[in-house]
């Protein structure tokens, strides 16, 4: 259990089959929705356990797009409802977690100011067919566009945006599209999530820490299972423990009052394992899962082409294609939206993919002259939308709106969350809170509209926390460079957290706190902090969903190895097992990211 939860844990000693422990709500899924529905119950008082069969944001919050946006193209299939929701939450977002939330100013390039309006008027009226019928090749035009920046100004009212509007591609400070191709471009504004991990974990480090304040049992089981007897009762049980170090969570045995089922992309998987027979549902799946990959560029003409814009664009095909910066060096393009069908665990970026997504950026940026060597990684993920209806819809046209559904014969209140994305995580919790409660009997007391993140501070707190950091780092020996270095690595990781992270959380001295990970720009005690911290457990949880150092192009085996050396050293993984559980994360970030690290 992490040091810093305070709160009641639920002690397995006392939850044995005879005499099984009492909670609230169990969530199953600890993703980001799963996360931020514990974290707004736990603000009304319910004891909560979130158990996960794999790691905290290790499914479908990590393969999405990474943008908290109102969903511009949500207007063209008449979801003003959902476009307003997404709006407002945007807002709230970037007031609540701005270290994580930043702001990200993005054009839309037009060939011609005709097109697209029977389309577009088409959509809105459900009939799909008949706008790709009408779609033409030249896509959107200017006025069509303008239309919908004029309603995406309507349903903003009240957030402090400029104003969107029509220019010239040629304009200063403009991404370097093609401007002969694309003549206009319309200009609006919505925000970028990077680290959505991040986001997902800090989520569930503040319904630990509202636990602890009153006296709530709360706890997250990662790496276990969990099954439902027939008689409400659940038995939450440890897999094998990674990395030869045996676990010290025991099996739970649990008599919830309500459970939610927040697997995302693996809802109807988790229902059959919940309830092998669907008690009174006709069996028909409640996801239509599609496989969005995306794809990770290092190419210093796009990048500064792009300067400080993202791109939203249409691909040759009439498809959505991003086009974003992903720190000062990297590109990230995504994104395809193709019906799957299977284990969405299976899911990987294909050529085809990859030559598709290139061709569209090409096609913006043909001065770039991308080809695949560019292409430094890519990753591949099922969204968990509704299934289909047979109505025609393309696979963009299906809603993205949440659902909470109600399995009315399952021995308890049981619930499954279909759909949603990271910008409404927060008013889906709400809203599955209040429908939880009052099954349960209980009032809303509160909600989490108003309560930062944990690490949240401004871009102004942010740059004065990376100086004191940097000056701290140069009096205990780094050069100035890399003192800078590393307090703008820990900071844009952890926000106001970053100095408890730096001498991870337990008070480390100088000269331990900015002692490096070699090959990296992070500080040794931060893998305790996360460890301790942050219910990391294993050298992939580190790398892939703490530390973020997967998405560093420069990454090496030398970097793995000194992880690993502090894991052993925190009793978190065997000595003898260090060289197995790197060669499993070489080979795992090869197969689903098609990485190759540079040692």
């Amino acid at each position: 259990m992490p040091q810093g939860d305070r709160s009641m844990s639920i002690d397995s000693a006392s939850g044995g089959e005879e005499f099984p422990t009492a909670v609230d709500v169990v969530i199953l899924g600890a993703g980001i929705n799963g996360a931020a529905l514990a974290r707004e119950l736990v603000l009304n008082g319910c004891s909560v356990v979130v158990v996960d069969d794999d790691d905290i944001a290790a499914g479908t919050t990590r393969w999405s797009t990474r943008l908290v946006h109102g969903g511009l193209r949500y207007l063209e299939y008449g979801e003003l409802g959902l476009v307003r929701e997404s709006l407002a939450e945007r807002n709230r977002l970037l007031q609540l977690a701005p270290h994580l939330v930043r702001p990200l100013g993005f054009v839309v390039p037009v060939s011609g100011w005709f097109g697209g309006l029977r389309a577009a008027a088409a959509r809105i009226l459900g009939c799909e067919s008949l706008a790709r019928r009408w779609a033409g090749k030249r896509g959107r035009g200017g006025i069509t566009v303008a239309c919908g920046l004029w309603l995406y100004d309507l349903l903003s009212t009240g957030a402090l945006w400029p104003r969107r509007c029509l220019v010239p591609t040629t304009a200063a400070g403009m991404p370097a599209v093609d401007a002969d191709r694309f003549p206009l471009a319309g200009v609006y504004d919505d925000a970028q999530m990077r680290f959505p991990e991040r986001f997902t974990v800090e989520l569930l480090v503040d319904a630990r820490t509202i636990a602890a304040g009153r006296s709530l049992p709360f706890e997250v089981r990662s790496r276990h299972t969990a099954h439902l007897e027939a008689d409400g009762r659940l038995r939450v049980a440890p897999q094998a423990a990674p990395g030869g170090v045996s676990s010290a969570a025991g099996v739970l045995h649990l008599t919830p009052r309500a459970i939610v089922n927040a697997t995302g992309a693996w809802v109807d998987r988790t229902l059959e394992a919940l309830l092998p027979v669907r008690l009174g549902a006709d069996g028909a799946p409640l996801i239509g899962g599609t496989k969005g990959s995306h794809l990770l560029v290092d190419h210093a003409a796009l990048r500064a082409g792009l300067g400080v814009h993202g791109v939203y664009a249409e691909a040759e095909d009439g498809r959505p294609v991003f086009v974003l910066p992903f720190g000062d060096r990297l590109v990230l393009v995504g994104t395809t939206d193709i019906p799957f069908h299977g284990d969405p665990a299976a899911a990987r970026t294909d050529g085809e993919e990859i030559d598709y997504l290139l061709a569209a950026v090409r096609r913006l940026f043909p001065g770039a002259a991308l080809s695949r060597g560019a292409v430094v990684q890519h990753y591949c993920g099922v969204r968990p939308l509704p299934a289909r209806r047979a109505d025609g819809r393309s696979p963009a046209g299906i809603t993205r709106r949440h659902l909470l559904i109600r399995h009315p014969q399952a021995p308890l209140p049981l619930w499954s969350i279909v759909g949603g994305k990271l910008t409404t995580c927060r008013s889906l919790a709400e809203g599955a809170a209040a429908e939880i409660l009052a099954v349960l009997g209980r009032p809303v007391t509160a909600t989490s509209r108003s309560r930062p993140l944990p690490g949240a501070c401004s871009a102004r707190e942010a740059e004065e926390l990376v100086g004191r950091l940097s000056a701290r780092a140069v009096a205990a020996g780094l050069p100035g460079p890399v003192a800078e270095g590393l307090a703008r690595s820990v900071v844009g990781l952890f926000g106001a957290q970053a100095e408890r992270a730096l001498e991870g959380g337990a008070g480390a001295s100088a000269a331990d706190a900015f002692a490096l990970l070699a090959g990296s720009r992070l500080p040794r005690g931060i893998v305790r902090y996360c460890c301790d911290e942050e219910w990391g457990e294993t050298l992939a949880d580190l790398v892939e969903r703490r530390l973020l150092l997967v998405f560093d192009p420069d990454l090496t085996v030398t970097t793995l190895r000194a992880i690993a050396a502090e894991l052993v050293t925190e009793g978190r993984l065997g000595a003898e097992s260090v060289d197995g559980e790197i060669a499993a994360l070489v080979a795992l970030m090869a197969d689903r990211y098609g990485k190759r690290l540079v040692d």
